[in-house]
């Protein structure tokens, strides 16, 4: 797997790694060029470590000017670090991150989730928040 643009610009799983390298292209496997960094995962890197990676970031970096980031982001690190996947909460979490969040910080994070959860399938089945 191989995360594109830093923490929140997008996870592709090794079959989407034939893409160009450009914000269309990109967009349309949920990711986004961001500041254009690579980081490449193996097979070993367990995928809720990455995923609580995701949600730390998250939490400390929100400037908390909004409560949907401010808070989306506590929650989600509160449901990373416990391990379960999340119930029903957590996908309208992630859609009120998404919608009501002032700038675009807040706004990625449920696409940085999702697309990690997709490139992990089964192993993160329950992250993607739908």
């Amino acid at each position: 797997m191989v995360q594109v643009g830093g923490p929140l610009g997008g996870f592709l799983a090794a079959d989407d790694l034939d893409v160009p390298l450009s914000e269309r292209a990109l967009a349309a496997r949920g990711a986004a060029m961001g500041h254009a960094g690579l980081v490449a995962f193996d097979r070993d890197v367990e995928p809720l470590r990455v995923l609580r990676h995701v949600w730390e970031f998250a939490d400390a970096e929100s400037c908390g000017a909004c409560s949907p980031c401010r808070v989306g982001s506590r929650r989600g690190l509160e449901h990373a670090a416990a391990g379960t996947p999340p119930g029903p909460e957590y996908g309208r979490m992630l859609r009120l991150m998404a919608g009501a969040s002032l700038c675009a910080f807040g706004r990625r994070v449920p696409d940085a989730v999702r697309s990690l959860a997709r490139a992990y399938g089964d192993r993160l089945a329950g992250w993607e928040g739908r």
